[in-house]
């Protein structure tokens, strides 16, 4: 099977296109007004024709506001990112889930198997991720870079890696450079 790349934290439309253009997946976008790769819903929006899979990152936001932003944006996916429980996943009917969690149990197509922080770029538990990925597909996040990104798909075996600050200048700011060498460096490696 084909490693999915999925490049997260997308705020401008220059930075999804050369991520489109590179071969990304997945675009994700963060709709957590904490966070520092924030998207506004009228920048979204303005990506809703992106030619990808779009993923909005919610962290125990309302079912409401993930609706609004799912239609606003044309998401595919919603990756929960907070506290959810597998009742409140569940109930999300209008787009598919992924879920930030290491619990094989959890109710998502995919769980994200990530740092202690999302989007802190610290590395998770890539022992449990490996094991995890042997049951049903993950995403790997976390730490990931164009350097490493190779090394750690072959030791994980995840279904996707997920990259924002791996392949940034600045948070919310993609390198289209990094983002080509990653793209370059995974085409290189007997995956």
């Amino acid at each position: 099977m084909k490693l999915e790349v999925k490049i997260c934290g997308i705020t401008r439309l220059c930075d999804a296109e050369c991520a489109v253009e590179a071969g990304a997946d997945y675009l994700g976008f963060v709709l957590v007004r904490s966070s520092k790769r924030f998207i506004a819903p009228e920048a979204l929006a303005g990506m809703a024709e992106l030619p990808v899979k779009k993923v909005g990152v919610f962290a125990d936001a309302e079912l409401d506001f993930i609706r609004e932003m799912v239609e606003t944006g044309r998401l595919d996916v919603v990756q929960l990112h907070g506290n959810e429980t597998p009742e409140f996943a569940r109930s999300i009917d209008f787009a598919e889930v992924w879920k930030a969690s290491y619990d094989a149990g959890f109710p998502a197509a995919r769980l994200v198997c990530d740092g202690p922080r999302g989007g802190s770029g610290l590395f998770g538990d890539h022992r449990k991720a490996a094991e995890l990925a042997k049951l049903r597909p993950i995403m790997l996040a976390g730490g990931i870079t164009p350097e490493n990104a190779a090394e750690l798909a072959k030791l994980v075996r995840p279904a996707g890696i997920d990259l924002a600050g791996g392949v940034e200048s600045a948070p919310g700011i993609k390198d289209p450079l990094k983002i080509r060498q990653l793209f370059h460096n995974l085409k290189g490696s007997e995956l």
